[in-house]
């Protein structure tokens, strides 16, 4: 399954994502939450986008500043609308409270709801120069949470080869977030940037992974604004992705 998350569309409005992945001829959408966009907090609306469209949501996101009660108000939206799946931003790592809950109560969690919850790993950024910004920087800590959402993207910087993180981190790998990366920006077009993609995806397809392929790109490096634009470079990463993702 490859799918595409609702802020590789951000300039559009929530009905106009749904309706660009659709025409794309994506499997499904990943619906970012955002607590100051109502709409992305209704579950009959979103019910009623994914039936207008055809297009299954597969999984939800939460957006970049969280905490602890966000994240079970997402958990609980996921319920409402059948939803697996959540991807959770990691936490600051000033966050004491939310890092204690991720590490202590998120897997507990897990088991007591209908929704299988994921934490994204961080990207590389620091504070000062030397103080990361996220909790959860280590592989080796990342590796004790049974499971996670693997960004590309958000690995580049690390001294770690992309491949050896992922043997490191896959067996608790349910859910991709697929982009590439260059200089300053991240989450660019698949074949445009530093990220072996193409190693990558033939790996994954090597290990018969389950999960799904949720293309998570820069507005500004989908082209939105420009429609044809947008379809043509969704159409280039769906064929990327063909090209090297063969799993038979």
């Amino acid at each position: 399954m490859l799918a595409i998350t609702t802020d590789s569309f951000t300039g559009y409005g929530l009905d106009r994502a749904f309706e660009l992945a659709k025409t794309a001829e994506m499997d499904g959408i990943e619906v970012v939450i955002r607590h100051n966009e109502f709409d992305t907090q209704n579950a009959d609306y979103l019910n009623r986008l994914s039936k207008r469209h055809n297009l299954p949501i597969i999984a939800l996101s939460t957006s970049i500043e969280m905490s602890v009660e966000k994240a079970n108000r997402v958990i609980s939206l996921a319920e409402q609308i059948g939803v697996s799946l959540v991807t959770l931003t990691p936490p600051d790592i000033f966050d004491f409270n939310y890092k204690k809950w991720v590490k202590k109560e998120m897997s507990t969690l897990r088991r007591k709801r209908k929704v299988k919850i994921a934490l994204v790993n961080p990207p590389v950024k620091t504070m000062l120069g030397i103080i990361p910004k996220y909790a959860f920087n280590d592989i080796f800590e990342l590796k004790q949470l049974d499971d996670l959402a693997f960004d590309t993207s958000n690995a580049v910087g690390r001294t770690e080869p992309l491949l050896e993180i992922y043997n490191t981190l896959k067996p608790n790998i349910r859910h991709i977030h697929l982009s590439n990366s260059k200089h300053e920006q991240s989450h660019t077009l698949l074949s445009s940037g530093i990220v072996p993609l193409e190693s990558f995806l033939t790996r994954l397809a090597r290990d018969r992974f389950e999960g799904a392929l949720t293309l998570k790109l820069d507005p500004s490096a989908l082209g939105v604004g420009k429609d044809e634009k947008v379809l043509t470079n969704l159409e280039d990463c769906k064929k990327f992705v063909a090209k090297y993702f063969r799993t038979q």
